[in-house]
């Protein structure tokens, strides 16, 4: 019987080719992206939840949202490709300029909180969702629904569910 070698899709060995380098710019910018916009619906729906401080619910539901609707936005690609460039001219930075970096040093400036502003803060950082009914916060509700019952279809989705679930997990979020 002949020795038949099975391939999972990965390379079992270290691949610096200029290829395999510029495929992991390609995937890194495209993440990217993908965490950009997941961020800044996390901060519209915080807002309009007339709440202030960003939480880690919020951060699921904006990944979850993305998840769905990632490949439906127009720029993707530009903003990819200009992240990209961004990543390839600090990758070509870094070779040209081999100094030690120096530690900066930060002056902390320390804010004193009353009572009432701490109890207020913390307050803040409560979780509420959002009834808002503006387009971003009624798909974040929908696809907070939607998530408790979909399942990946194909692997790239699996991957972003087992990280989302992991997130969900790790904080406690699957209450929400």
């Amino acid at each position: 019987m002949e020795n038949l070698i099975l391939k999972t899709g990965f390379d079992n060995l270290i691949n610096n080719s200029p290829k395999s380098e510029e495929y992991e710019l390609q995937m890194m910018s495209l993440m990217t992206v993908f965490m950009e916009n997941a961020i800044k619906d996390a901060e519209i729906y915080t807002k309009h939840s007339n709440r202030k401080t960003i939480t880690s619910i919020d951060i699921s539901l904006g990944l979850k949202k993305e998840l769905f609707t990632f490949l439906d936005n127009d720029d993707i690609e530009e903003r990819a490709l200009a992240i990209f460039n961004e990543f390839k001219n600090e990758e070509e930075t870094d070779e040209e300029t081999d100094e030690e970096e120096t530690d900066e040093e930060t002056d902390e400036e320390t804010d004193e909180e009353t009572d009432e502003e701490k109890k207020n803060n913390i307050e803040d950082n409560e979780f509420k969702k959002s009834d808002c009914e503006c387009k971003i916060c009624k798909k974040i509700n929908e696809c907070a629904e939607l998530w408790k019952t979909w399942k990946p279809s194909n692997k790239i989705e699996e991957i972003l569910y087992s990280s989302i679930q992991n997130i969900d997990n790790k904080f406690n979020l699957n209450l929400v």
